[in-house]
């Protein structure tokens, strides 16, 4: 098992890091039979989506060679009424590609009450058009509240591995457990996390707050020298590198279970582009380097072509990913984005790969880190919501952390978080004060931890933050609390937390994974923590 580093430590080992040839995971196999459906299915809702941004022709037959479901199947953003249903065919992952001619393909899909589909309550074809990796992002309407689903796609003679899902409640206050996940380098071990998430049946939904690739060169961290879990491709600059990555990743089969068992709410951080990266340049630190404009906007397609997300293809204006999410009479979950709209973070002629002291750029009270438009968005929402719990979901710590030297006396910042921008946030911590039973989640530090919100900026306490750990990228191991009172919980370790939220209060279950290079360890919890409601 490699020995946990720092960020600065991390970060610096990568810069000098060599290209190694690996091999990668293996897909996961999907299951083969023919179109037709049982003369014993009864459908009961049939509908047909042919949204493409080319014009929409007779698909042809599918005669492509290999399993087209080899990136598995996903679900993610479900309302009270509807849910994302998404696969990509690629018979050929190892392929930018995927394997796949330059044609439109129609793609069926099922939608069950049952496992073995005795019912379908809704049935459709969706386009995969050649432009967008032939993805398929379905998103059917009319399905009750609160109620789980399954799922599956259909093309020539494949089936793929069926899915299942579950919708949001439409209302009341019925209890709410979503597992809290973030940083899953394969280069630093297994998603033994993701297969503990995909057999926990009391699950709801799961929320990703970034970093689902990594720009780094191929690294081998293996135990055995094997290069197992290292990058097959060279650092990403364009849509056919970033295309390469996400199906590496798509192939880990606990990765699979967790999307096909879970519909999940997925962000994005700086390592699905580069290090530390803000709206008009890279961070620091930069893998691939390039034209940054052009390797962004190939990036956020790719993104979007690999995750069930609602919202429609990326251009090159930009992407919406900040949303709120309501969980009935529950809860409201306020997701942002702190990379797409952030100017330049301060300091950086002191700093190194964005860790530094102060200076007066810092404290310039223009500086944004979400950008106007959205900063409006948040705080009016968090002012508004009538939710008994209100939960700010920031792909970074909110709370502040002075990651000084031990043993040293001068203050030093992550200056690419909310420390760079406090004035920003001061604005989202007083609109946060406002809301109902606030809470903070968080997740990019690989480090397990839970904060005070408040002090650690001056202020009384405000609320609690939340903070995951990664579920395989390495681990931030040193230990900042002597200088940071505001901390009261923290370990470098791998996992996740799964949190569970009722009327009465917010549990939080930190579970660490024994053996990250066993994708088979057992987790287990190491600590809770429960908040109660006011």
């Amino acid at each position: 098992m490699p020995r946990p580093v720092s960020r600065r430590v991390f970060l610096a080992g990568a810069a000098s890091a060599f290209a190694v040839a690996c091999s990668g995971d293996d897909a996961a196999p999907a299951s083969t039979t023919t179109t037709s459906l049982p003369s014993s299915t009864t459908i009961l809702n049939s509908t047909a989506s042919t949204t493409t941004t080319r014009a929409t022709v007779a698909a042809p037959p599918f005669d492509v060679a290999g399993n087209p479901f080899a990136l598995g199947v996903a679900s993610g953003e479900p309302l009270a009424d509807s849910v994302v249903l998404w696969t990509r065919l690629a018979p050929d992952p190892a392929d930018p590609n995927g394997g796949m001619p330059d044609q439109l393909f129609d793609v069926a899909y099922d939608i069950s009450t049952d496992a073995d589909f005795a019912t379908i309550v809704s049935s459709g074809l969706d386009v995969a058009d050649f432009d967008y990796a032939h993805s398929v992002h379905v998103e059917p309407g009319n399905l009750e509240p609160a109620t789980t689903y399954f799922y599956r796609f259909r093309i020539g003679e494949y089936t793929s591995p069926t899915g299942r899902t579950r919708t949001l409640p439409a209302e009341g206050t019925d209890a709410f457990r979503f597992a809290l996940t973030t940083c899953q380098d394969p280069q630093f071990g297994e998603y033994a996390a993701w297969a503990d998430i995909a057999a926990d049946d009391e699950l709801d939904a799961v929320i990703f707050t970034g970093d689902y690739i990594y720009e780094l060169p191929p690294l081998d961290f293996s135990p055995e020298g094997d290069g197992r879990r290292a990058w097959t491709s060279p650092p990403p600059s364009d849509l056919a590198g970033f295309r390469l990555r996400y199906a590496q990743v798509k192939q880990d089969p606990s990765l699979q279970a967790a999307h096909s068992t879970h519909p999940f709410f997925t962000m994005w951080d700086d390592h699905e582009i580069t290090d530390n990266y803000w709206a008009d340049g890279p961070g620091q630190f930069d893998s691939a380097g390039g034209d940054f404009e052009s390797r962004r906007v190939a990036a956020y397609q790719a993104w979007w072509e690999h995750q069930p997300a609602r919202a429609p293809a990326p251009t090159r204006s930009g992407h919406r990913l900040h949303r709120s999410v309501r969980v009935g009479d529950l809860a409201e979950f306020y997701l942002i984005d702190t990379r797409q709209f952030a100017d330049e973070p301060p300091c950086r002629d002191t700093s190194v790969f964005d860790l530094g002291e102060g200076c007066a750029e810092r404290d310039d009270p223009d500086r944004t880190l979400l950008g106007e438009e959205q900063v409006a968005w948040l705080t009016d929402g968090l002012r508004s919501s009538t939710a008994r719990w209100t939960s700010l979901v920031s792909p970074s710590m909110f709370a502040g952390l002075d990651a000084r030297e031990p043993g040293t006396d001068v203050a030093k910042y992550y200056l690419e978080a909310w420390d760079g921008y406090p004035a920003e946030r001061e604005r989202v911590a007083e609109a946060l004060s406002a809301a109902a039973n606030p809470i903070v989640l968080s997740g990019d530090y690989h480090a397990s931890f839970v904060l005070d919100v408040g002090p650690g900026f001056g202020h009384d306490v405000i609320c609690p933050e939340v903070m995951a750990t990664a579920i395989s990228s390495s681990p931030f191991a040193t230990d900042f609390t002597a200088a940071n009172p505001h901390v009261k919980y923290f370990v470098g370790d791998n996992g996740y937390t799964k949190c569970t939220v009722t009327a009465d209060g917010w549990r939080a279950d930190y579970r660490s994974v024994a053996d990250i290079w066993d994708p088979a360890s057992p987790l287990e919890d190491v600590a809770s923590f429960e908040f109660p409601a006011r």
